[in-house]
């Protein structure tokens, strides 16, 4: 019970601080994709990642808390994912990059972190409740959530992160500033990093050979390079801003971030920002 309560004062707080935040809730872009933008309401704007012009708006859905966002191409097809709660319930709806609906995943235990294996097509998510991760089947329609792995440890499980390179699912730790890395095949679990503030972001390149991690307490965007097929930190960029709550990875050497002010784009080589509109 005091875990249950503990659980529902940080999603909460998340709730509150998104209310009162003017920049995204969190983004996402992938090379040769459109950029999009998970707005405080449950909008979406999607732009031309070059000019940041917007093509088109997905309009927010009635009730509905948003969380994450992602976006993939998938058979040739580019599509977008916005999860989110609906009252004590929570889910993923899919979209084509046009904004037309194409299906709902129900996700258990209030999970609302996720991730895609656009591969296999199957659908990680972690529950804030019972720290439990699972797997759904994109093209299953119906099918229940398999179990995956239950992070014993955990405190509040946030951002969750399937990295392709090596076949492995990334979940960080709001809590205790830590990051968890899951076998998907066998559930096989370990802490490979701690002292990351409040991770509340994870990317990582078009490679899967470097993983970012935002850190909402300090506005610091920690860096992991995969050495010897493991992640070892290699470097802490100072972005400047304030309450952290995305990072992507962006075009050439740079990433786009948000805070509860605004979307950049960062230069990895300058550490310059540059803000634009959404």
């Amino acid at each position: 019970m005091k875990r249950l309560v503990r659980v529902l004062m940080i999603a909460l707080a998340v709730v509150s601080l998104a209310a009162a935040s003017k920049g995204p809730i969190a983004l996402d872009w992938h090379p040769g994709g459109r950029l999009y933008l998970l707005l405080t309401n449950g909008s979406v704007s999607i732009l031309d990642e070059t000019s940041k012009r917007k093509l088109a708006t997905i309009p927010s859905m009635f009730g509905i808390v948003p969380v994450e966002i992602y976006s993939e191409e998938i058979k040739g097809r580019e599509y977008v994912f916005v999860s989110g709660f609906l009252g004590r319930s929570a889910g993923v709806w899919q979209y084509t990059a046009e904004g037309q609906p194409v299906a709902k995943f129900a996700t258990p235990e209030q999970a609302a972190s996720f991730d895609v294996d656009p591969v296999r097509r199957v659908l990680y998510v972690a529950s804030p409740v019972t720290n439990l991760v699972y797997a759904i089947g994109l093209d299953q329609r119906g099918s229940s959530a398999k179990r995956v792995a239950y992070l014993r440890e955990a405190e509040a499980v946030g951002p969750i992160l399937f990295d392709q390179g090596r076949n492995r699912v990334l979940v960080g730790d709001t809590g205790r500033g830590t990051l968890y890395e899951i076998d998907p095949t066998t559930g096989a679990h370990q802490q490979i990093a701690s002292d990351l503030g409040r991770p509340m972001s994870l990317a990582m390149d078009a490679a899967f050979k470097t993983l970012f991690v935002a850190d909402a307490l300090t506005g610091r965007i920690y860096v992991f390079r995969v050495e010897k097929g493991a992640l070892k930190r290699a470097d802490a960029i100072f972005t400047g801003l304030r309450d952290l709550s995305a990072v992507s990875l962006g075009p050439g050497d740079t990433i786009y971030v948000a805070d509860e002010n605004g979307a950049y784009q960062f230069s990895l080589k300058t550490k310059k920002l540059s803000r634009f509109n959404y």
